[in-house]
């Protein structure tokens, strides 16, 4: 098969077919690596988010388009609205398996329609239809519309709800229908709103074929049997809660943070932890991210009494995290509502949840009041006051016109709210505490698309578990190492949670017989060098330095109060000091050098 890329014009009505050069997909193998080097190559410096010159570039990789296990994750590359530098996110579905049946490798999208618009892909053919009836539909209805009809097993849908047709800085773009898989984090729903584009549909029946498919599928065998064997426990456990659950472990390693990250523990994590939550909600059954996956854990709950009554989503441990601890919520109910609210309406939970939290603090610190937010006691555990709250940002009224704009914008306006305002270059962060955690305190502050907490790895549970949590010296490089192999998983691309059944030398071996190349360790670490440096080079042409890769001062000065590692503070320059060193990069920049871009290929 071809190695090619659809390019779509929206302001012109018209796309084009283009060879990627078998070079670029051997140095970047697929879906994250390809798109950090299409993202750089097609949107200029300093343009506008929301502008005709900012692309939303959806790629695949090696394993898409097969029935490898975990195959079934689809990466996105834009520049980010929320922080105004380089974005990827990945979401599980079949868009990217479908992407590959349709012939490409990458979908990219540019330019701003002239009127609501929906995109039609069938094969090599690009229909371009009107979403004027779809406007103002939520986020499955309307993919549901786009279907026409069409199975959803065998044609992918990904769009938008009002969230992103109003451009808020955090909507997100989501797959799947009713499954709501979901590009979560930076706004990428927000730059498809801004186009004018409501959604896509992409189906092929194109066979794509893998250099050695005997080996596949003795890897394949290989994982069956080590999940029936040695991982059995741990796959058991999450075919039933996924990530819902281990709050406890959490809480008593001191880094589940709670009421926006003033402590990192929660004395109500039982009501929230889906493993301890009174839940005796209706299930309904098993909802897999996506085809190929032996392990699914994902299930919808609905809420059977109460205020909540017919509430219904699938929660994971960030949604939990959002809008649990963080806002001091210990009851399961409200977090299901408000997981259903931003589904329907298109927005990314954890920046949704995160930014109510610091509202809280702020309100509860005398630093606004009723005035501000419509007459709504805006505190610590009020879940009522949260769900009205995330109501008036999916609506854009009051309070929620704020809201909406995400914590650091929220707190440009709330004076004296600085220190306590949790982001990394505007992304609000992941749900690990890290005081304490020092080589997850590196990876929150030099990551390229800000607070993400696993975008180079997640370091936080092995270092709070091997009793490294406090070194400084040696996580640099552990960082790095971490960042190469969540960058190998994102590119080829596989689901994350399988790097504990598919380990380094099986990730290879699955690459080498998919992709047709014979990397060795060598080669996939200048892969994942290559892609941190490709990232990097995007957030320089902003202008970022060293000085960007930061923290909230809450974490750099305020003493943690609890947990094994009170009164530990961050020591992040220490801590950059060894990741650039081990990096390679220029010390007093943080960026790479053009010897060591020349060194590892980087295409410019």
């Amino acid at each position: 098969m071809e190695n090619l890329m659809l390019t779509i014009d929206l302001s012109n009505r018209s796309y084009e077919i283009e060879q990627i050069p078998q070079e670029v997909l051997r140095k970047y193998i697929g879906a994250r690596g390809l798109g950090s080097y299409l993202l750089y190559r097609s949107v200029p410096a300093k343009a506008d988010p929301f502008g005709e010159e900012n692309h939303l570039i959806f790629t695949a990789g090696p394993a898409n388009g097969t029935d490898f296990y975990y195959s079934s994750k689809t990466n996105i590359n834009t520049k980010s609205p929320l922080t105004g530098v380089y974005l990827y996110s990945i979401s599980s579905g079949i868009l990217s398996h479908q992407i590959r049946k349709a012939g490409f490798w990458a979908v990219d999208i540019k330019g701003v329609a002239d009127s609501p618009t929906y995109l039609k892909v069938e094969n090599q053919k690009v229909q371009f239809r009107d979403a004027g009836p779809l406007w103002g539909m939520e986020t499955a209805k309307a993919q549901q519309s786009m279907l026409e009809g069409a199975s959803p097993k065998t044609t992918a849908t990904v769009g938008i709800g009002p969230a992103g047709e109003k451009l808020i800085r955090y909507a997100g773009l989501f797959c799947d229908g009713f499954l709501y898989r979901c590009f979560g984090r930076g706004g990428a729903g927000s730059v498809m709103g801004s186009k004018k584009l409501k959604g896509m549909v992409v189906t092929g029946d194109r066979e794509v074929k893998i250099a050695d498919p005997e080996r596949v599928e003795a890897i394949k065998k290989e994982v069956a049997h080590r999940l029936k064997t040695d991982m059995k426990g741990w796959a058991d456990k999450w075919r039933r809660y996924e990530t819902g659950s281990g709050l406890g472990a959490l809480n008593e390693m001191g880094i589940l943070p709670t009421r926006n990250w003033q402590t990192g523990q929660f004395e109500g994590w039982r009501g929230i932890d889906k493993s301890t939550a009174p839940m005796g909600w209706p299930e309904k059954g098993s909802r897999p991210c996506g085809p190929y996956c032996p392990t699914p854990g994902c299930r919808e709950v609905q809420v059977s009494e109460g205020a909540y009554k017919g509430a219904r989503s699938d929660i994971e441990y960030e949604t939990i995290y959002a809008f649990g601890a963080s806002c001091g919520v210990d009851q399961m109910a409200p977090i299901i509502a408000a997981g259903q609210i931003c589904d329907e309406f298109g927005i990314d939970t954890m920046s949704a949840g995160l930014t109510i939290g610091f509202a809280m603090e702020c309100f509860e610190k005398g630093l606004i009041d009723k005035t501000v937010t419509d007459g709504i006691d805006l505190r610590f555990g009020n879940h009522d006051a949260m769900i009205k709250v995330l109501r008036k940002i999916t609506r854009q009224e009051g309070f929620g016109k704020q809201l909406a704009e995400g914590t650091r914008r929220l707190s440009g306006q709330i004076k004296g709210s600085g220190d306590f305002a949790i982001h990394a270059k505007g992304m609000e962060l992941g749900g690990y505490e890290c005081r304490g955690l020092n080589a997850q305190a590196l990876q929150f502050a030099i990551d390229n698309r800000g607070g993400c907490h696993k975008g180079y790895g997640l370091s936080a549970r092995q270092e709070a578990a091997d009793n490294t949590r406090l070194d400084i010296a040696g996580k640099g490089k552990q960082v790095r190492q971490t960042g190469i192999d969540q960058i190998l998983i994102d590119s080829t691309p596989v689901c994350s949670f399988s790097s504990r059944v598919i380990n380094g030398p099986l990730l290879k071996d699955a690459l080498n017989a998919m992709h047709g190349e014979t990397f060795s360790d060598k080669d996939l670490e200048d892969v994942g060098m290559r892609v941190m440096c490709q990232e990097r080079l995007f957030n320089m042409r902003e202008g970022m330095t060293r000085a960007d890769d930061t923290l909230p001062a809450r974490l750099l000065k305020e003493p943690k109060p609890d947990g094994p590692t009170a009164g530990a503070v961050v020591p992040l320059e220490e801590l950059k000091d060894d990741y650039y060193r081990a990096m390679g990069y220029d010390p007093s920049t943080g960026n790479p050098p053009d010897s060591l871009l020349a060194a590892l290929g980087v295409l410019m």
